[in-house]
Order: structure tokens, then C-alpha cells, then sequence
């Protein structure tokens, strides 16, 4: 797991502090924050502590945790939704964080931008949903 969020203005840091204070208190560390493009790695205890949490998910669950990281391109933003932390709004807000700062600086691109943000909305959407509903029918079990 390798979070590697560029943080480069205070807004950013502001949005995401929040979530990794979240990650530090549910899961007892707080995640490496890398700002190469190559990442690196957490710590051991942070990766068992998520790897337990995996292990205990049954596989639709562990799907949609799978399918939420590949949208969001992160395993913190997939936990924060599976575990009641974010919603789906503050999800997209956090994965766009960096695009939004160069759409507000350069333009956004018709065609382009707007077709990425439809469609991450659909991913992110889609998978919660479901969750929402495996959470429900397990409870009238």
C-alpha cells in the first residue's frame, strides 16, 4: 500500500490531514506520506493492521474495497468509504484534489475532464451502492 497524495498547497493538506488522522485512530498508524512519484512503503504495522481488516471482509465485500481503490487510485480513500468514513461527494473531492488545482489553473478540457469526472462518479458511485446494499440484506438475515 503506498500513498503518495502530492500535497502542495494548504488546501490540500487541509482536506487530507483529516482523513489520515482518521487512519491513525482506526487503525493505530498513521500512513507514510510520500510525495515522489514513486511512492515508497508503509510501515509493518500499518499494513497488518489493514491486512487484518481485509482477511475479515467476505468477498463481495473485499470486491468492492478492490474496485473502490482502483477508481480512486488509493487504499486510504476505499477504507475511509468502507468504513463509514467518507461519503461518496468527499471521496471524489479528496481523488480530484490535484486535478482540480490544474483544471482551476490551465482550464478544464471538454471532452476530457468532464467525461473523467462522469465516469469516476459512476466507479465510486456504483461500488458504494452496493456496499450500501450487501450491508442491508445482511441485516435482514
Amino acid at each position: 500500500m503506498v500513498c503518495s497524495l502530492f500535497l502542495l498547497d494548504s488546501g490540500q493538506v487541509e482536506k487530507v490531514d483529516p482523513l489520515l488522522a482518521w487512519v491513525n485512530s482506526e487503525f493505530g498508524f498513521k500512513p507514510i506520506v510520500y510525495s515522489s512519484f514513486f511512492g515508497g512503503t508503509q510501515g509493518d504495522g500499518l499494513t497488518k493492521a489493514i491486512e487484518n481488516l481485509l482477511k475479515k471482509t467476505d468477498d463481495c465485500e473485499l470486491a468492492v474495497i478492490d474496485a473502490l481503490a482502483a477508481a480512486a487510485h488509493s487504499l486510504v480513500i476505499a477504507l475511509g468509504i468502507f468504513q463509514g468514513k467518507l461519503q461518496i461527494e468527499e471521496a471524489i473531492e479528496l481523488i480530484r484534489l490535484e486535478e482540480d488545482l490544474q483544471v482551476d489553473k490551465w482550464g478544464l478540457v471538454e471532452g476530457g475532464h468532464d467525461v473523467d469526472i462522469a465516469d469516476l462518479k459512476v466507479l465510486i458511485s456504483s461500488a458504494t451502492v452496493f456496499l450500501g446494499l450487501l450491508r442491508r440484506i445482511s441485516i435482514s438475515d
